[in-house]
């Protein structure tokens, strides 16, 4: 089982208060977080140095998140990375894994989103899973996609782009309590119980 006190965690973002917010939310998790500004820092520090884990922007100035992480990759380097951006329109999660990436994260997220993410790409899971790993093949995604109401695909949709329960509920101009409810009916038919598998069917049933 891996320690996180033990991890050296690289955070490469160029919004300083964004950056310093993800690495006081970590900071007493690991042992070491170390902040780049932008890609060339971000690159540099990864070919130089080891790191358990990188949280990468994907709009990075000099060279962008998937520059980086696309060398990396190339480059063999042994580092599990979660991608994040904040750009909802533009990038598709499927995009970012094919890449190579492991795990993707919106900037909408809260904070036990964030978490939540960041503890099982350190824990060694990439996500998604892949069909196997999950028991879903594609059919069986479809079919669980058809079983959800039109409301429940849009909860889903928002949950996995990050936003709480109140957020989604402000979105969609209903309570926080039917949210919720929502949820609970969401969870059971597809037999889940967190937010990352719930982000993880939504990326594979293509509703981000």
């Amino acid at each position: 089982m891996i320690d996180f006190k033990e991890m050296r965690i690289l955070i490469a973002e160029d919004h300083a208060l964004v950056r310093q917010g993800m690495a006081a939310l970590i900071a007493t998790e690991v042992r070491e977080v170390v902040e780049a500004k932008d890609g060339e820092e971000a690159l540099d520090f990864l070919k130089k140095e080891k790191f358990d884990l990188a949280l990468i922007d994907i709009g990075l100035p000099l060279r962008t998140g998937m520059d980086v992480l696309c060398e990396v990759r190339r480059r063999e380097i042994p580092v599990k990375i979660i991608v994040l951006t904040g750009d909802t329109d533009r990038y598709s999660p499927a995009t970012v894994y094919a890449a190579g990436a492991d795990g993707f994260l919106y900037k909408t997220a809260d904070a036990d989103h964030f978490m939540a993410i960041f503890s099982a790409v350190a824990k060694g899971s990439r996500l998604p899973t892949t069909d196997d790993e999950d028991g879903h093949n594609a059919g069986a995604v479809a079919n669980l996609r058809d079983g959800l109401t039109a409301r429940e695909l849009q909860i889903v949709k928002l949950v996995a782009e990050g936003q709480s329960n109140k957020q989604a509920a402000s979105t969609l101009c209903i309570s926080e309590h039917t949210v919720r409810k929502h949820r609970e009916h969401i969870n059971r038919k597809l037999e889940i119980s967190s937010p990352t598998a719930l982000s993880t069917f939504a990326i594979k049933a293509g509703l981000v």
